[in-house]
């Protein structure tokens, strides 16, 4: 598919929007089943926020710094601060689809959906500018989150960077 406002081919991005979210040892298996696939350009993993605390020691009258986790996505070691909900993938075929839809069967035991659509962004944004004064590479457009204290993108072509800024 070609953008009519770039010119530029625009390539399909897939949505796995599981029915619950994910642990860490199941959002790990699923993406390294997801790994394998070639084909896949950038894969973003969203969900809610991890509390900077953990929420069974508090319980327990323990205060301290939960354990950090990383995952491993396309290569990349990256800590987990979000509890995995969807995972948004950008593709150059839709041959791929098929892989994915398969590799989800293999390690989800329970119902999810592959949905179609724009989940990431394609040209500059405001927040690119603010944040790398517009020096974005196209695989971390859009990809900032303002809560954060840098950010961290994998795909093909990345600056593999984590900026303190």
């Amino acid at each position: 598919m070609v953008s009519p406002v770039t010119g530029k081919k625009r390539l399909l991005q897939l949505e796995i929007f599981p029915d619950r979210l994910l642990n860490f040892e199941t959002a790990q298996k699923l993406l390294d089943e997801l790994n394998r696939i070639s084909g896949i350009t950038r894969m973003v993993v969203y969900g809610p926020r991890l509390p900077e605390e953990n929420p069974e020691d508090l319980l327990q009258g323990k205060f301290g710094v939960r354990e950090k986790k990383y995952l491993d996505i396309m290569g990349e070691k990256i800590e987990l601060t979000t509890q995995v909900g969807r995972v948004w993938i950008e593709i150059e075929d839709i041959s791929v689809k098929d892989k994915i839809q398969k590799a989800c069967e293999k390690v989800l035991p329970f119902p999810f959906d592959i949905n179609e659509g724009l989940y990431l962004r394609t040209k500059k944004t405001i927040t690119d500018y603010v944040r790398k004064g517009g020096n974005v590479d196209d695989i971390s457009l859009g990809l900032f989150d303002p809560k954060s204290k840098g950010y961290r993108c994998c795909g093909e072509g990345t600056d593999k960077k984590y900026d303190k800024s």
